[in-house]
């Protein structure tokens, strides 16, 4: 790896001296590296003119998405070259290329630094440079709200921020550099309406005077582009303005017709699902960013402030950004118009708002769903005839899609599941808290024998052979000295001398041979067992990684990094603490329990005083522990900030080099490795000194039996040869004692090991999964209720996310929950799902409190539908059959259909076979969408949670999941979405809205649009002009 050098060097190439930001693809031919077979671009021609915005829509796998990589050289062409002002950039010099590229993406990584540091990933710049940026990109307000304002440090699971937070940093760090070339990739695909209007303001003004390539999905943005290029099958279909390309009736027209008819309409009849086509449709839902001068920007700013969401629930995304500047800095237009009054939130609320901290996060589970409501279906005409065994066919909803209230599942037999019965008793029974000290403390031998237990034999064989080889040291020592008696008695007679040396050789060489037995019992049989010990610890922790509530990953030491780590390496030390630590144990008590017998064999008086010295050396050894504990210092945690660092930098490679920040990441990384160094030396002159300390005591025990074996002698009490076989046997004997006392550090690290893993092992949950106990209702009707509920996160008391909230879904019924960001919408889910429990107030499921209910048994019942799918690296038919792992392979296929999955599923190469990659890295996100709607069809849950499942996806597959989503929902279940866009509000069963933990509005759609009031608000930014077609007219 060190030798490999790049295809790509930084340091070769020309410079351009004078750049206009002329871009231009010349024929270009393209295949990802990893998928060599499959052509994203054939023949692609297209040129961008210099300070013109150009928009690139396209049909999804139509190739666009492979532009900016180009632009950006993070590939080369297969074929056909990419110039800038006229020169191919592979002749150009890369630094100097992505210094001239500025790259803005939908999912922004930010660095585990401080907010000013992110900012100026790239180029060094004075502060008031950085806030100017901060300004420009709408950023300021919210971070001059932190408590340590543009020190916060940021990255971590404490301090997250939302979204559009990350966005607007990354926007200024952009606005920092100052490019030439802006490449605008998704940017506001998953933002709220509110977030959006703001964040789209500060890409507006970025925008000005710039090359700028955008590839968006929503028509607002497309509309304002200078011009359009539609991209098919690796190809340039058409280009042109809006007008122009509407006017040809192409490609384009067609495109906007299916974004048209993705609009839900009124009232749909379900199609059967073998009639479910996989359209290839365009969505875009029009947002209108507001114009607004700089003080209004602090009226908007906030709601994107507010605490929302749990840590644990967030995404963990990467940053896209690395900076350099210019003196022309860009100020924000003081001519910039504020909306009309009556279209703004109430401003005491807001202005309260601005006092909060800003820690919202968008979570990896991520609660906000964008669907389409759709009218309910009366299906129990359709459900008698499943009943009664007399199945239509071409019956319009599939058994998998109806939820029966009189079963505990649903109608269809294929999908129903064991009959459960009712199990007394609460789910929080017979819990407790383990005290802390035993939190903290290692586990005591005799449990790690117990976790042993299954390898007794494999024990007993290392046991045997650590007693064997442990003898063998006073043995040796003995053998030593007859020969070295016989020796000096040769005078007298030599022939008998001489065959007592050869005796006595031959035992030491028997010996020798029996000690390589010795040695592969011990080792083997030892090492056998840890192994099998550390595959047991592993799977306890793991299990116990599960069990525990989402809370405890709210905590900064259980974020995935921290935990991945105690279970690849701290697990292996369980093996270390106890099958090492045995083996040596026995080893060494067989040596001093050989070595006494032969002492008071010998001579009683010299065996008592070298046994009186084996506590000195036991003090030395637990002094050394004592010493490297006060010594050790946090030469962990240094370790791991270094870590850190790297993994932030391979995760967000694509940042990294598009702004040039190699030498930066590498200077960050040699400040925390010099801190290692010095921690390591200080930590390395206390372990020499305390292993001296040790070896002095031996030698001075050594010392002290000398002396006395001397006075023995002198007294004649004993025979020289008897006191030198004593003195060589006990100093064989606590040299091997001694010898373990070096390897004090490590014993010690596996200590604060065996208390890390074992601190997970042995806690006990607030909300265990695993309890076997609680009520599992015989019939599941789905009525829910959230009755007086307070709730705030366990990370951030401070804060009240709910307060005295109340909330009745009844069985069968849409809700929409729809909220400012901040407003408390995400975490009804939470609650109803049981990640968290209230603080006050009660959640029920039929009129039962569910914290009463078996909790495993209530998931079972809930289907979830998140806003980013997650998959699992594994085949695309394991992923769906994670609802269920009985189902058969029909069942699987049927719920693919419904989800509009199976038509893409089986056109891959290796159908259901295909391995979807580490977070499904293989697939496009409506694909991975696609596949979690089978997932949740399969299970076949009475109540559904719909996660803003569509929003961050292109408009065509967009239409897709959306189609898939409207067929899940048209059975006989409860479903509650959470959504901010208008069109997935207008024929739901309800509408609730959210501000600052209350519902302040509930009704229709036209009823509440009718009453213009907070919802009314929230939804007029959807109906508002476009900012740059403002300045452009």
């Amino acid at each position: 790896m060190i030798s490999r050098s790049s295809f790509t060097n930084a340091e070769d190439g020309k410079v351009l001296l004078n750049i206009q930001g002329n871009l231009e693809f010349r024929n270009v031919y393209f295949s990802y590296p990893s998928r060599p077979d499959i052509p994203i671009l054939s023949g692609f021609f297209l040129e961008i003119p210099a300070r013109k915005t150009v928009a690139l829509v396209g049909r999804h796998g139509s190739g666009k998405s492979s532009i900016i990589p180009l632009i950006e050289r993070f590939y080369d062409p297969t074929l056909g070259e990419v110039l800038l002002d006229g020169e191919n950039i592979r002749n150009l010099r890369v630094e100097w290329l992505r210094n001239q590229i500025g790259l803005v993406s939908q999912e922004p990584a930010l660095f585990a630094a401080s907010i000013k540091e992110n900012i100026l990933y790239g180029r060094s710049a004075s502060m008031d440079e950085v806030e100017e940026a901060a300004k420009i990109a709408h950023a300021h307000t919210f971070i001059s709200s932190l408590s340590d304002a543009y020190e916060t440090e940021i990255g971590g699971v404490i301090v997250e921020l939302s979204e559009d937070q990350k966005l607007k940093i990354a926007i200024a760090r952009a606005v920092l550099k100052n490019p030439c070339i802006l490449l605008l990739d998704e940017v506001t695909g998953a933002l709220d309406v509110d977030a959006e209007r703001v964040v789209q303001e500060a890409l507006d003004l970025l925008m000005l005077g710039r090359s700028t390539v955008v590839i968006a999905r929503r028509l607002s943005v497309i509309r304002s582009a200078d011009m359009i290029a539609v991209v098919e099958e690796g190809r340039l279909a058409e280009q042109g303005t809006h007008e122009d390309l509407l006017a040809a009736n192409g490609l384009y027209t067609d495109l906007i017709r299916h974004e048209e008819a993705a609009k839900p309409p009124k009232r749909l009849l379900a199609k059967p699902y073998r009639e479910l086509k996989v359209s290839q449709s365009l969505k875009e839902q029009p947002v209108a960013p507001i114009v607004e001068s700089h003080a209004t920007v602090a009226r908007h700013e906030p709601q994107a402030i507010q605490l929302v969401k749990s840590p644990s629930l967030q995404r963990q995304h990467g940053a896209h950004a690395f900076l350099s500047f210019e003196s022309n800095s860009v100020h924000e237009s003081p001519s910039m118009r504020s909306p009309p009054a009556e279209q703004q939130l109430d401003v005491s609320k807001a202005s309260d708002a601005k006092e909060k901290v800003a820690f919202s996060n968008k979570r990896q589970d991520s609660f906000e769903i964008c669907l389409p409501a759709l009218p309910k279906l009366d299906v129990h005409a359709m459900q008698q005839r499943l009943s009664s065994g007399h199945s239509d066919p071409e019956s319009p909803v599939s058994p998998l899609l109806t939820s029966d209230p009189k079963n505990e599942r649903s109608h269809s037999k294929t999908f129903s599941r064991v009959n459960i019965h009712y199990i007394d008793g609460g789910a929080d029974a017979g819990k407790s808290e383990l005290p802390k000290k035993d939190m903290n403390s290692p586990p005591s031998l005799l449990r790690l024998a117990k976790l042993s237990s299954p390898e007794w034999l494999y024990a007993i064989l290392g046991s045997l052979g650590a007693a064997l080889f442990g003898s063998f040291n006073p043995l040796l020592a003995f053998f030593l000295v007859q020969v070295v008696q016989n020796y000096y008695q040769m005078d007298s007679d030599k022939a008998h001398a001489k065959h007592e040396i050869n005796r006595w050789c031959v035992f030491v060489v028997v010996m020798g041979v029996v000690t390589v037995l010795a040695n592969f019992l011990q080792h083997f049989y030892f090492g056998i067992m840890g192994e099998k010990m550390t595959e047991r610890v592993r799977r306890m922790m793991f299990s116990a990684i599960l069990r525990n509530e989402v809370g405890w990953f709210d905590e900064e030491e259980n974020s995935t990094d921290a935990l991945n780590m105690r279970l690849a390496n701290d697990a292996t030390f369980v093996r270390a603490a106890f099958s090492n630590r045995l083996s040596i144990l026995i080893q060494d008590l067989t040596a001093m329990i050989v070595a006494f017998v032969f002492g008071v064999i010998l001579q009683w008086r010299v065996a008592l005083v070298a046994l009186a010295s084996v506590p000195f050396l036991i003090i030395s050894a637990v002094a050394q522990k004592l010493w490297l504990e006060g010594f050790a210092g946090d030469i962990h945690e240094v370790h791991k900030k270094s870590c850190s660092v790297l993994e932030d930098a391979v995760r967000n490679i694509y940042t990294v080099v598009a702004f040039s920040s190699e030498r930066r990441i590498m200077e960050v990384y040699s400040r925390h490795l010099s801190r290692i160094v010095l921690h390591s030396f200080i930590n390395g002159q206390a372990r020499g000194f305390a292993f001296g300390v040790s070896q002095f005591l031996l030698f001075a025990c050594n010392a002290l039996l000398l002396w006395y074996a001397a006075l023995v002698v002198r007294r004649s009490e004993a025979g020289l040869s008897t006191v030198l076989k004593q003195f060589l046997i006990f100093s064989f004997a606590t040299f091997a004692l001694v010898e373990p006392f070096g390897l004090a550090p490590y014993i010690l690290k596996r200590r604060k090991s065996l208390v890390s893993v074992f601190g997970i092992i042995n806690r006990k949950p607030k909300i265990d999964s695993d309890d076997s106990l609680g009520l599992r209702l015989p019939n599941v009707y789905g009525t829910i209720e959230l009755r007086n509920v307070d709730f705030k996160y366990p990370s951030r008391p401070e804060q009240m996310v709910l307060n005295n909230f109340s909330l009745k879904v009844t069985g069968g019924q849409t809700v929409a929950i729809i909220g400012a960001s901040g407003s408390g919408k995400s975490t009804v889910i939470a609650l109803i799902e049981r990640f968290y429990d209230p603080v006050a107030g009660q959640v029920f499921l039929d009129g039962k409190d569910i914290k009463t209910l078996n909790l495993r048994w209530l998931r079972n019942h809930m289907g979830l539908v998140q806003q980013e799918p997650v998959l699992f690296s594994t085949s695309i038919r394991e992923n769906i059959i994670y609802a269920r792992h009985n189902a058969s392979e029909a069942e699987m296929k049927e719920a693919a259909r419904i989800a509009n999955a199976h038509h893409f599923i089986s056109n891959l190469p290796h159908g259901y076979d295909t391995h979807v990659g580490m977070r499904g890295v293989e697939l496009t996100l409506g694909q991975k969408q696609r596949i979690a709607i089978a997932r949740v069809v399969l299970k076949n849950a009475p109540i559904l949670l719909l996660d803003e499942a569509s929003s961050a996806i292109e408009s065509e597959s967009s239409r897709v999941v959306q189609e898939a989503l409207e067929t899940l929902i048209m059975g006989n279940k409860t479903t509650i979405l959470i959504a901010h866009r208008v069109a997935m509000m207008r024929h739901v069963d309800m509408i609730v809205v959210l501000n600052e933990g209350h519902i302040v509005e509930e009704g229709s759609h036209d009823a509440l649009m009718a009453k213009n009031g907070l919802y009314a608000r929230l939804m007029q930014p959807h109906f508002k002009p476009n900012l740059r077609q403002q300045r452009i007219s």
